[in-house]
């Protein structure tokens, strides 16, 4: 029982465990439609667009999760914006827009002196430094994010499979594709605190991917996806603790042995799957 209870026998310990349950329920949620949708770049693009405004936010004596998530919001209003540009594709727009405000956090961080505490947790990741108010800010960034999709679920699966026909029902495909850009950006600011921007990528992919593998109907992926990010969470936590290894990089490799694991366990199109198609294929000896 002390193997299970240590890793939160801590306040710091247990903050960090919800913050990590918190980002593995939105990178379930939200990354069934960055997969669908093939946005791992946009997601990429997020986790350094933010890095202007922290480092502002910093300068300025402000709180960097909401410089963060002040840049961006500013950078997903952006890109929708560029998107609809004549001859602009997405990825041209993500482009643009991603390689401008890195390059303006850049600028200023050399202009308002050296990288902080602070600012570098923000790129690598700090989860025994969430505060309670961090912690609180997370929680409502969550249900915000989470309620948007509740309400918006209809307009967001239908625009994610078929433009045309969503446009034909009178739904306005390019406001749905603003309002997700801005809750990935809300959802990577908190991811952002629990594994820094190097590895935030993969919690809104890995989780997902293994969903697809599981589950057909998108509600069910979505539900497999959240298990998914909340067991990476949980179980990086715990393998963190025990092996004393940097918690980022251990829930990434958790999510990603949760996937291999359930790739040669699908029932689909997974080894074992091909193993069976073989055999019945397999004509019957005489």
């Amino acid at each position: 029982m002390s193997w299970l209870t240590d890793p939160w026998s801590t306040e710091l310990a247990t903050r960090a465990g919800l913050e990590l349950i918190l980002v593995g329920v939105l990178g379930g949620a939200l990354g069934v439609f960055v997969v669908v949708r093939g946005l791992p770049f946009t997601v990429e693009a997020f986790s350094h667009t933010v890095f202007p405004g922290a480092v502002l936010a910093s300068a300025l004596g402000g709180s960097i999760v909401l410089g963060g998530l002040a840049a961006g919001l500013a950078a997903a209003i952006g890109i929708a914006f560029a998107s609809r540009a004549a001859r602009t594709s997405d990825e041209t727009a993500v482009g643009v827009v991603f390689t401008g405000m890195f390059a303006l956090g850049v600028l200023l961080a050399s202009a308002l002196g050296p990288l902080d505490h602070d600012i570098s947790s923000f790129l690598f990741g700090d989860l025994l430094g969430v505060s309670r108010s961090d912690l609180v800010a997370s929680i409502g960034l969550a249900i915000l994010v989470l309620g948007a999709l509740l309400a918006l679920r209809r307009p967001l699966i239908a625009g994610s499979f078929d433009r045309d026909a969503a446009a034909a029902a009178g739904l306005r495909p390019g406001l749905i594709d603003m309002v997700l850009l801005c809750l990935l950006a809300l959802a990577v600011v908190v991811a952002i605190r629990a594994v820094g921007t190097v590895l935030v990528l993969a919690l809104f992919v890995t989780p997902a991917a293994s969903a697809r593998l599981v589950a057909r109907r998108i509600r069910t992926t979505v539900g497999a996806a959240i298990a998914y990010g909340v067991a990476s969470g949980v179980g990086g936590l715990y393998l963190s603790f025990h092996a004393d290894v940097a918690t980022g990089g251990a829930v990434v490799l958790v999510a990603t042995g949760l996937f291999a694991l359930t790739w040669l366990a699908s029932p689909r199109s997974g080894p074992l799957a091909a193993v069976r198609r073989i055999r019945v294929a397999r004509p019957a000896p005489r």
